[in-house]
């Protein structure tokens, strides 16, 4: 009974619909701050123009240049400004009338709400009393405008972000040596369940406007590399010289995703995330498995199923595996533990099912000149029937009431259910 690393990730792949769209995924291995998140945006072929009014319109002017960062090419975007706003309500007010149109300005003034909201939780105060670690400065506001701005301009289906470098050691702020992350990003990050690492270098690589951005463009946060195919690169520069390449990657690329990912809902039938449990038992009997089963299906679990195995020492044992919600793991795990006496539970973080159409059909079948009533669960692709599963309580009722063997009912259900194939 062994515990797996925590970090490993699955893709399970079962029945499904692939669709491929553009998408776009940050990858900050060097951190991220407004001006690299702009900056590689513009890189990526964001309309320089549109972005440039965007951030003139808030009072600020923009340079943009090419920069070598450890012997790669990237883009500098500079924001130019001599003053600074106020209050919380000036800054929504600069927004509101800035150049930002549609979603980009609901994203600007979103990412402000954020960055406000994290200020007002730690310092205990309300939002508009909030003193800003560095968003005080009106080239922050800019690079809120600019990056909304360079986001929209692209076009692209959906955004995605590895895990997120913020450095260490401390960084000097306007409250003084601040640990890093500083409290503003961390309380982004903690709030908004963004995931993050340390390092590679004792710097502040993460800025909390960077952090806000993040959380408000990003769609999904993944722990590696989707499957995809590179279109673009782009590089955002950063203002410091370190020993990695201080520059911020995004890739606009060709994804593999489900009809929903691509209309951009919440992984409807088509395709879901979800995390896996798996633990190993050598010494459990089948009615305590059994009423496992059921325990971890009552709790949310969404499929359980128990594997006969080879242990060490030549042992017989059984694999227990559970698919869940992220939501539900830590609770179907103390189950697994408390009902089969295992040490630990591996938990598989991001595990992506892509799931057929899934939906129950009633149908009738005629036996002995009577006709019954009965349920079958069938599954589509692409709006074609690809299997039916009668319903077994239904055809359990129709076998007694018959005096007619299960199996016969089952074939005369399952029979009516293809024969009922169109959607």
């Amino acid at each position: 009974m062994r515990v797996g690393h925590p970090d490993q990730f699955v893709f399970n792949s079962s029945v499904g619909i692939l669709c491929i769209m553009k998408v776009l995924l940050f990858d900050p291995g060097a951190g991220a701050s407004g001006d690299m998140i702009m900056a590689c945006l513009l890189d990526l072929g964001a309309n320089l123009d549109v972005v440039r009014q965007a951030v003139e319109s808030v009072g600020c002017t923009l340079e943009v240049s090419r920069q070598e960062k450890s012997h790669i090419m990237a883009c500098r975007a500079r924001v130019i400004s001599d003053r600074r706003f106020q209050s919380l309500s000036e800054a929504v007010s600069i927004l509101q009338d800035s150049s930002l149109q549609g979603k980009a300005r609901e994203d600007a003034l979103a990412a402000l709400d954020t960055l406000a909201g994290a200020e007002s939780r730690v310092h205990g105060v309300a939002k508009e009393k909030a003193r800003f670690h560095e968003i005080g400065a009106l080239d922050a506001l800019a690079d809120i405008a600019g990056s909304c701005a360079a986001r929209h301009c692209l076009g692209l289906e959906r955004v995605f972000c590895r895990p997120i470098s913020v450095g260490g050691g401390n960084v000097a702020s306007a409250h003084g040596l601040l640990a890093v992350p500083g409290p503003a990003a961390l309380e982004i990050l903690r709030t908004r369940k963004m995931p993050w690492k340390g390092g590679p270098v004792e710097e502040e690589l993460l800025t909390p406007t960077g952090t806000a951005l993040l959380a408000t463009l990003v769609d999904e946060f993944v722990p590696d590399f989707p499957l995809m195919q590179a279109e673009k690169v782009g590089y955002g520069a950063g203002k410091k010289e370190l020993v990695l390449p201080n520059v911020l990657r995004a890739i606009v690329a060709d994804s593999m995703l489900t009809p929903q990912a691509k209309a951009g809902q919440n992984h409807g039938a088509h395709g879901d995330r979800v995390v896996q449990l798996e633990t190993n038992v050598d010494d459990v009997t089948g009615e305590v498995l059994g009423y496992m089963i059921e325990k971890l299906m009552q709790a949310g679990a969404l499929d359980v199923s128990v594997l006969p195995a080879l242990m060490k020492k030549g042992r017989s044992g059984n694999v227990i595996r559970a698919i869940a919600r992220a939501e539900e793991a830590k609770l179907l795990a103390m189950i697994m533990i408390q009902e089969t006496g295992s040490l630990g539970v591996r938990v598989f973080p991001s595990v992506h099912r892509f799931l057929a159409e899934r939906e129950l059909m009633a149908v009738q079948v005629e036996i002995g000149g009577q006709v019954f009533p009965a349920q079958v669960k069938v599954s589509r692709m692409d709006g074609k029937l690809i299997s039916a599963k009668p319903e077994y309580e239904d055809c359990k009722k129709i076998a007694e009431e018959t005096d007619l063997p299960l199996r016969m009912i089952i074939k005369k259900v399952e029979e009516a259910g293809w024969q009922a194939r169109e959607p």
